[in-house]
């Protein structure tokens, strides 16, 4: 087989030989539980609390606030089960937008069937909600919002800032209206699911005015199985799993350190070297998108223009399926995708891609292609000329 060509990066970034190499070393050395009260389990316990405080520096909080799970898809589940399982009496609306993750979205179904009211907002042509949006939807008896950092399936990233500025605005406004109804101030809370957004964007919660933040190790070069929520201080929060005291009550289980040393050192990479890259990979993107338009000027770009992840790109193609052109340049030698990995098998068109506007067969016929680290310029050159004529042939085939 010819040389491969890893193109979705959005599923999952390969393990960095760096972070391999701590985890070994951390291995090597017995792995005892960090629970354990004698030297072996003690010298874990270091181990777990200075990857703690390498990731918690990541996002500019503190290590208390910083609780690890074992995925994204876990830490989701648990901001927002967690937390509107805590703060339930204090009211049962519950908002968040039309291209969450399924992870995210499949949460808030199980919401409504416990009798919640969920307000999900659409999403504009470029996949973003607005601050005037949320402002618009919160009530007194609104407890949560959930909003995207960035899509997944599009790479658009949404106004955090200006959000968080809106939910900080509209609270003041019924702060008296909730204590009137005997209510605690502090809500709604605003959580984000940034797992797509953490090797890419500046993620600094306080500035952005979050109360919780999801993300995954898996998405930073870092191992499956290792992950984190941000907690702030003072947010009430349930565990949604029954079993010991680790993480401070709110995760039961024994941690994964050796995936979490891993995390660490991901973490690290990305700050030494994240900026840099970025700079490289917005340049390929560019440049796959202005060659691959110039040459089927049918296909459309799917999300913002400006404001999107680096590495993300998602062509909308009528005519054709999806799954054929992503089988096609399989066997040419890329990999990339049609949707998100978690949803891969859903009968229906993806939602995402419905929701900025797009119709059933534009739908049908997107696919995603996601660069990274490994990527090089003779992948990007060769994926521009192969693509482009998978995409002719198939185009042919199907007239």
């Amino acid at each position: 087989m010819n040389h491969r060509v890893y193109l979705d990066y959005a599923a999952a970034t390969p393990l960095d030989p760096r972070v391999k190499k701590v985890m070994d070393e951390y291995s090597a050395r017995g792995g005892a539980n960090p629970s354990g009260l004698y030297h072996e389990g003690r010298e874990s316990k270091t181990a777990l609390e200075n990857g703690r405080r390498t990731v918690a520096g990541f996002l500019g909080v503190k290590p208390g606030e910083i609780f690890f799970t074992s995925s994204a898809t876990e830490s989701n589940n648990l901001a927002i089960l967690g937390a509107t399982r805590a703060n339930r009496e204090h009211g049962r609306h519950v908002i968040t937008t039309a291209v969450e993750h399924v992870s995210v979205l499949n949460v808030f179904k199980r919401l409504e069937e416990d009798g919640f009211e969920v307000s999900y907002l659409p999403v504009d042509e470029w996949g973003r909600v607005s601050a005037d949006q949320i402002k618009k939807a919160v009530r007194p008896d609104t407890i949560l919002i959930s909003v995207i950092f960035a899509s997944n399936e599009i790479g658009t990233i949404n106004p955090m800032r200006s959000i968080g500025q809106a939910i900080k605005e509209i609270g003041k406004t019924i702060e008296a209206l909730r204590q009137a109804q005997g209510k605690p101030a502090g809500l709604p809370l605003f959580f984000s699911d940034a797992a797509q957004a953490a090797p890419h964007a500046k993620i600094n919660p306080s500035n952005l005015g979050l109360d919780i933040v999801s993300f995954s190790a898996s998405k930073i070069y870092g191992p499956k199985g290792a992950a984190a929520l941000y907690v702030k201080t003072g947010t009430k929060i349930n565990p949604i799993m029954l079993g010991g005291s680790q993480e401070n009550g709110l995760r039961p289980g024994t941690q994964d350190v050796a995936g979490i040393v891993g995390f660490a050192e991901a973490v690290k990479i990305i700050q030494s070297e994240g900026e840099k890259e970025d700079g490289q990979l917005a340049e390929w993107r560019d440049e796959i998108v202005k060659e691959v338009i110039t040459a089927l000027p049918e296909v459309l770009l799917n999300g913002h223009p400006q404001e999107r992840l680096a590495n993300n790109i998602s062509f909308s193609i009528s005519g054709i399926k999806a799954e054929e052109l992503v089988l096609a340049m399989d066997e040419a030698g890329f990999a990339l995708s049609t949707r998100s990995a978690c949803d891969v098998k859903n009968p229906t068109p993806p939602h995402v891609i419905k929701a900025i506007g797009r119709d059933d067969d534009e739908a049908w016929g997107t696919v995603r292609i996601t660069l990274g680290r490994y990527t090089t310029a003779d992948d990007v050159e060769r994926f521009i000329e192969v693509f482009v004529e998978e995409v002719k042939k198939l185009k042919s085939r199907h007239s």
